[in-house]
């Protein structure tokens, strides 16, 4: 698109940084008629899904439809995978929450502002390395007790009742307090709608009975497949709809059986900059108040987004390497224009982009019929939002959140990992006694102390080696690099191989075998120049083999003469003999 006008490097960063201009000259007819399908089949999966979470964060039902505007225009020019559709999610919605309770929507908004900065910064800076440090089990444990949160709080609406809760014990509790209001009609839709959205889920999966003689499936039987898959991906729209229509009937006569949505303002959110002040409760917040009241959402947050869009660009990535520095900054900028928008915090949705793969998007473009979708939605269609029943809304956040509690990896996890248990089980029961927000730091604590003991108690074999007619020697292989907390560990190791029950071995050099170190800081080599001191006041030798070119320049600059080495085989043997008879042996 930008001939050799341009120097190679700046083309390369700019399409690596605007990814919409690699895809968009091969743009063609057949391309655009998927992304409009898709687009269009995500819309009206993405509608009532963002009017319950938004019902889930404690906000009002529009402000999940501002939220779903903005981040689908920024990402077609600054995503990088076709198949991310950005949203309102469930576990976003849980946190939005949990950090602007009590308070009113400027705090949401702001809460998406300040997010979107850390994302683009974080992209900015490059340092998407620090997501690392959160392990599989530690989001395996904080995703599936969202989820178990998630779907606790909204026991609710299915039931009819409503109340105020903090946290997960405290929702149970006023659950069993509350349950004697249970309202019948309620109960009945919600449970009728949950078992309906499980039963069209698994429509998908079922296949016609395909002709026989091993013949091609019929265009009938296609049609019915195209049916089913279409009914199972836009059961939660049909089940809306379908609900919101029998409430208008009861209504058209003077009754309400239901407990409704309600008014929701019609049209589009004014454009203009997130509120940095604030006032609720009598009491006017200023900026530093607001970030103070949000406390440490503006970094969880933050990082569960980027958690959760790093992981989806990579499960739809189709084995391409995801540019997650790209992801960051998509993200961010998402965040930063959706809050111009009023939107709250937002990230990849799963279950939407998984509507969008199998929908046959082609590019990032399907993301603008979507947000039309939303745009006509929030200009045409909010009178009737009034009639959705909110046991319908709640039906639709637990089944949506119903699958994200993962039971199977505890299988894979107690067979061949055991201690990843510590740091799953650590954040799950933390996240549902104290809250995710604690629960997610309680299991990256657990993650480092984990990592921070196996590095200064690394592996360390020690064998006797005999080989025919040459020298003997004990040989003390460390798994992992040289550092200071191993240090005193490694030493300990060395002195005790040199201290066997045999009278002979005691006299026996000990050979260092250093092929898995890449690296020792200065404190490990200190502690290495007082071993080999140690040693030969007691007449013995410690030879240092295999070392790395920058292993060998950190230990050399401290032990100085101290240090005997080799690097192959015959130069091992060689310093053994030398120690035998007394002749000069390498050393720096």
């Amino acid at each position: 698109m930008f001939p050799a006008v341009l120097p190679e490097r700046f083309r390369s960063i700019l399409l690596k940084r605007l990814p919409v201009l690699s895809w968009l000259p091969r743009y063609n007819l057949e391309y655009a008629i998927s992304d409009a399908v898709a687009g269009v089949t995500v819309g009206l999966t993405i509608i009532p899904q963002a009017i319950a979470y938004a019902s889930l964060a404690g906000m009002p039902p529009q402000y999940g439809l501002y939220s779903a505007i903005s981040g689908g225009f920024v990402y077609i020019i600054l995503g990088t995978c076709k198949d991310v559709s950005i949203g309102l999610t469930a576990l976003l919605a849980l946190l939005t929450s949990t950090y602007t309770r009590n308070t009113n929507p400027d705090m949401a908004v702001l809460l998406c502002f300040l997010s979107g900065c850390i994302e683009l910064l974080c992209g900015v800076l490059q340092v998407g390395f620090l997501v690392d440090f959160i392990s599989v089990p530690v989001v395996n444990g904080f995703t599936s007790a969202a989820a178990i949160i998630i779907a606790s709080s909204q026991l609710k609406g299915i039931l009819g009742i409503r109340f105020q809760s903090d946290g997960f014990i405290d929702t149970w509790r006023q659950l069993g307090t509350n349950i004697w209001r249970a309202r019948l009609w309620d109960m009945v839709l919600g449970v009728c709608c949950i078992v309906t959205l499980l039963s069209l889920r698994k429509l998908k999966d079922v296949k016609p009975s395909s002709s026989e003689d091993g013949k091609p499936p019929s265009g009938r039987t296609k049609v019915l497949e195209k049916l089913a898959w279409f009914m199972s991906t836009a059961r939660n729209g049909m089940v809306v709809v379908i609900c919101a229509a029998i409430a208008v009937v009861f209504h058209g006569k003077d009754q309400e059986p239901f407990i409704l949505t309600g008014v929701i303002d019609p049209g589009l959110p004014p454009f203009g900059p997130p509120p940095f002040s604030t006032s609720f409760g009598n009491t006017t917040y200023t900026f530093v108040d607001m970030c103070r009241y949000m406390g440490s959402g503006i970094a969880v947050v933050p990082i569960i987004s980027i958690l959760g869009n790093v992981a989806i660009a990579k499960a739809f990535s189709s084995g391409m390497v995801v540019d997650a520095t790209q992801e960051m900054i998509a993200l961010g900028v998402c965040n930063i224009l959706g809050s111009f928008l009023r939107s709250m915090p937002v990230n990849g949705s799963f279950s939407c982009s998984a509507v969008n793969n199998a929908s046959g998007v082609r590019t990032q473009l399907g993301a603008m019929y979507t947000g039309i979708i939303v745009i006509l939605a929030l200009s045409l269609l909010t009178p009737y939002f009034y009639f959705i029943p909110q046991a319908t809304l709640s039906a639709v956040i637990i089944c949506a959140v119903l699958f994200m509690v993962d039971v199977e990896i505890l299988g894979p996890i107690w067979r061949y990992s055991r201690l990843d248990l510590v740091p799953l089980l650590s954040t799950f029961i933390t996240s549902l006694w104290l809250g995710v927000e604690v629960g997610i730091v309680v299991g990256v604590v657990v993650d480092l102390v984990f990592l921070l003991y196996f590095t200064a108690r690394p592996k360390v074999t020690v064998e006797k080696v005999t080989s025919g007619s040459d020298p003997e020697y004990m040989l003390v292989t460390p798994s992992t690099g040289l550092q200071f907390p191993a240090v005193d560990f490694i030493r300990e190791v060395v002195t005790k191989a040199s201290l066997p029950e045999e009278e002979r071995a005691r006299q026996l050099p000990i050979v260092v075998d250093c092929r898995h170190i890449h690296r020792a800081d200065y404190t490990a080599a200190q502690g290495l120049q007082a071993l080999i001191r140690d040693f030969r006041q007691s007449e013995r030798h410690v030879i240092l083999h295999n070392l790395k070119p920058t292993v060998f320049s950190t230990l050399g600059g401290v032990c100085s003469s101290d240090l005997t080495y080799s690097n192959t085989h015959e130069e091992l043997m060689d310093t053994l003999r030398g120690l035998h008879t007394g002749a000069e042996v390498s050393q720096l």
